[in-house]
Parts: C-alpha cells; structure tokens; sequence
C-alpha cells in the first residue's frame, strides 16, 4: 500500500467516524454553525438590517431573520453581483452560481471564497464513504473522469464571475487530484453538451478510469460513447468494465440512481459501487449515502451550514413552522432553508426531503416544492412517482431510459383529471395497461389523498402511460437549450407549451425526423 493510498484510507475513516460523531448530538454542531455564520456577517449590510449582533440563538434568529425565497433575497444578491462588498457576507464575492428558475427565471446565488474551500471538503464526502466500506488503497493510483460545467466564467462588474457551479469547482479541483482529473480542460469548456460527451469519451477511452463522478442520467449516454470509441480503435470491448477494468467507484447527485441503475449497470458488465449525494448550488455536498445498505443520505450537520425545516403542509404560508434538525420527525417532509457561509440567510431552496431516520438523521429527496402533482387534492410528491414508475420497471422488466410526467384536466367535458406518464425504454415496451395499475396502486398505496380522489367517478381516472422513441428526452431538452451537466428531465412537467414540445418531438422522432 503507497503511502498516498494509506493516508486515504485513513482519512476516509477518519471523516466517517468524525460524521458519525456529529450525527448522535447533531444540535451541539448545528448551534455552532449558527453562531459563527452570525458572527462572521454582523458588520455586513444584511447583518446590520437584521440585528446580526443580538442574535444569540437559534430562537433570536428565527425572530430577527425571516424566511427568503430567491425573490427576496435578490435584491442583496444583484448588489454583490455588482461587484459591492460586505453586502451579506465579508469582502467580494468572486463568483456566482446560475441556475434555472422555473419561476423566477434564471437565478445568481453567491460562492464566496469561503463556500468554495467548504464545498472542497464537501467533495470529500462521497470518497469517505467509499473508503470506510471497501479500504480501497488504490482509488487514486488511477484517473477520475468528472462530467460538469464548464470552466470558462462569464465576468461581470468588477471582476465577478458566474457560471455553472460545477464550473466554478472545476477551477479549484484539491491539489490531490491534479494530474489525475479527466477530461481536459480544452473538453471541460466545450458549451456544448454532446460535444463535451463525445470528446470527453475519445480522451477517457485508454485511460485508467477508476472513479466517475457526475448526474446519473448521463452516466448511459457517456458509456455509449465510450463503447463506441473503444470499437473504432479495434478494441474488444463488450461492457464498460471492459475497457476500464479497475474501474471501482461511481458517485453524484441531482437525480436519483435506482430509476437509472438498469441501464447504468448492463453496460457495466458488473455492479459497482455508487455512493449517492444530495447538493445544491447553495452549499454544495448537504448530504451523503453512509450506509451502502441504505440508498437515503446521510444530512451533514457539520459541514458548516445552518438548516431549517418547514413542514409540507406549511409551504406557502405567510408564517411557516420552522424547525431544527433536531426537531424533526421521522417520515415527515420539510421543505429545506439554508444558512451558508456564502450570506445566504434563511433560505427556502425550492426542495423537500422526506427523513427515513432520526438521529442519525437521513434524508431521500422528495421533490420541488413547486413540484407536487396537484389537480384533484392528491398532492403526490416526485418521490412517490419515481418509487411508482421504478416498481412497475421491475415488476414487468422494463428498461427505463427516463420518464416525466404531465396532466389532463377536464375529461370529456367533464371535471375529472388524470395523469399522463411518458415513459423512454431501451429494448421490448411492456404491458401498459398494467404498468399503469402497478403505478396506480403503488401510489394510492404511499398517498392516502390520492386513494381517496381515485375513489370518486368525477376526480381522478386511471393514470395513461405513453411511450416514446428512443432520444426523445434528449432531443426535447436540446431543443429547449437545457443539456448540461446539471440539467435533468424534469418528473413533472408544468407548462403547457413543454408538454406540447414533448409530444411535437416524440412525433418528429417517430417519423424519422429531428424538431
């Protein structure tokens, strides 16, 4: 064992063993990232509206500082984006992360030099896992190929940068993995997405791939590539492990993994680890898989952010429960607000968690706040529709490629909706009648609201299940401008004129011809 791999182990174990600690007394931590955020911005334009210096516990600051969405807090961001310093948080901040906003356009949320070396450790994370269950020495004695964001940043008024937060990382990648990051930097900063995929796989192809790291859903379409080059160059490659033969770790986030695991590991050729992680732009790695038993993350309460949690029922309202991590329940949903070292202070980040466990507390992502499947009362959260479809995929042996869903309202001139899965399969298309029943079931049997409303002649009919040609989902968020390392197929598609470019390009598709 190298020394390298050694001190990896060990400090793979160490951090394990440290979060396990954190997680038995999660308040002590949480306390203590509260008062130093507080105290780190009590000079700042923000802290000084909101009495930063009298705050001096979590209940004085639930008093002093109300909860934001990205509307409220806009107006301070667009001041730091101008370049102003001490705005909310010490200084200049450098960089800004973009994200799309399905209601408030495109959103610039702070990174600030402090943000940046947090989200280093928060990296971390998922390689910790990893080594407290396997103690694999030799993860870094080869080369990790990391899909995101480019690195070229757009500059703004006096020197700020912003871009895609996986770009902005991509600058700063730890001095351990220097020499072993693929894909280069002239592929990192290709804007095009199957650009980026199609070089990325041609200088990854006779490497020594160990590690992977990226969104899920992207993870088939790389090792086509892949497979595809390794052919051109003569190479007997039937399956990725083929032609990375070391390959021994696989981990990131923004969709879940289980819906993709199918397609994922046929092209493997044999199962390897994945370690799955809950981030966000706001803060990076908030969560981790610690139990490779267990697919629910584990929510870091020391990793130097504040959370709070509103109740389901609550979201919307004018004045919302809020409560701690340790406050919470088990089962329960909460929608999640951020306290960060980027001076984001009370912030709703449009996502809600559903809690398997208690101290320790572990969390699944259960969906967009504005995300809920909501036309007859049923309130039926992505979660519960991704725990649906992946059920009837097992039950009839179908290969989920990526699915969404959409709603119909007002049937045969009636009042009753229904709701419409498209659904993109690799290989035969099953039963739809009874993938939807399994869907149906497993859903009314999750959501006592939906049981009730598929019960009356005039709420809810029996889901429809359509499916759609290969390349559909990819074509359609191409066509939109939304391919992109942290772009995902959205489970629940709102607006009517998304919808009708689904179906325009299913249809294009199936004639043989591109939107």
């Amino acid at each position: 064992m190298s020394i390298l791999g050694r001190g990896l182990v060990l400090a793979g174990h160490a951090r394990a063993a440290q979060r396990r600690l954190a997680a038995r007394n999660p308040r002590r931590a949480q306390e203590a990232s509260l008062a130093s955020l507080v105290r780190r911005a009590e000079m700042t334009s923000f802290g000084q509206r909101y009495g930063f210096s009298g705050i001096s516990s979590v209940k004085s600051f639930q008093a002093r500082v109300p909860l934001r969405r990205y509307e409220d807090l806009k107006p301070w961001f667009e001041q730091a984006l101008a370049g102003n310093k001490n705005v909310t948080w010490p200084g200049k901040i450098r960089y800004f992360g973009m994200t799309s906003g399905t209601t408030a356009g495109n959103k610039y949320l702070p990174i600030s030099a402090d943000s940046v070396r947090q989200q280093q450790r928060g990296g971390f994370e998922p390689i910790a896992s990893y080594l407290s269950w396997t103690r694999d020495s030799k993860l870094l004695d080869g080369k990790v190929l990391m899909l995101g964001g480019s690195p070229k940043l757009e500059e703004r008024a006096c020197g700020v940068l912003v871009g895609d937060n996986t770009g902005v990382m991509a600058r700063h990648v730890p001095r351990a993995l220097h020499g072993k990051y693929l894909p280069s930097a002239t592929t990192r900063g290709i804007a095009n997405w199957d650009d980026k995929i199609r070089e990325a796989a041609r200088e990854a192809v006779a490497e020594d791939v160990r590690m992977l790291v990226g969104t899920p859903a992207w993870f088939p379409g790389l090792f086509d590539r892949v497979l595809g080059e390794a052919k051109l160059r003569g190479k007997g490659a039937d399956t990725i492990c083929d032609v990375w033969p070391n390959l021994s770790f696989l981990t990131g986030g923004g969709v879940a993994y289980e819906p993709y695991r199918g397609l994922i590991e046929a092209r493997l050729g044999r199962r390897v680890p994945y370690v799955e992680t809950y981030s966000a732009t706001e803060g990076g790695i908030l969560g981790v898989q610690d139990d490779p038993r267990d697919p629910s993350m584990l929510l870091l309460p020391d990793n130097g952010i504040f959370y709070e949690f509103v109740p389901e029922a609550d979201v919307g309202l004018e004045n919302p429960r809020r409560y701690t991590l340790w406050e919470v329940e088990k089962n329960a949903v909460y929608a999640i607000a951020v306290t960060t070292m980027s001076g984001i202070f009370a912030y709703l980040i449009g996502d809600c968690l559903r809690f398997t466990s208690v101290f320790p507390h572990r969390v699944l992502f259960e969906g967009r706040t504005a995300a809920f499947v909501n036309v007859q009362g049923e309130h039926v959260s992505q979660g519960e529709l991704e725990r649906a479809v992946l059920r009837a995929s097992r039950e009839l042996a179908a290969r989920l490629v990526d699915f969404t869903l959409t709603t119909e309202v007002g049937i045969d001139g009636s009042s009753a909706a229904r709701h419409v899965y498209w659904l993109e399969l690799e290989g035969p298309t099953p039963d739809l009648v009874r993938f939807a029943q399994v869907i149906d079931c497993d859903i009314a049997a999750q959501n006592d609201d939906y049981e009730v409303h598929r019960g009356t002649s005039h709420g809810l009919h029996a889901p429809d299940v359509r499916v759609v040609p290969r390349g559909t989902f990819h074509e359609w968020m191409r066509t939109r401008g939304k391919l992109g390392g942290q772009n995902k197929i959205p489970r629940l598609i709102l607006r009517e004129e998304d919808r009708a470019l689904l179906q325009k390009t299913a249809e294009n598709l199936g004639n043989g011809t591109r939107t």
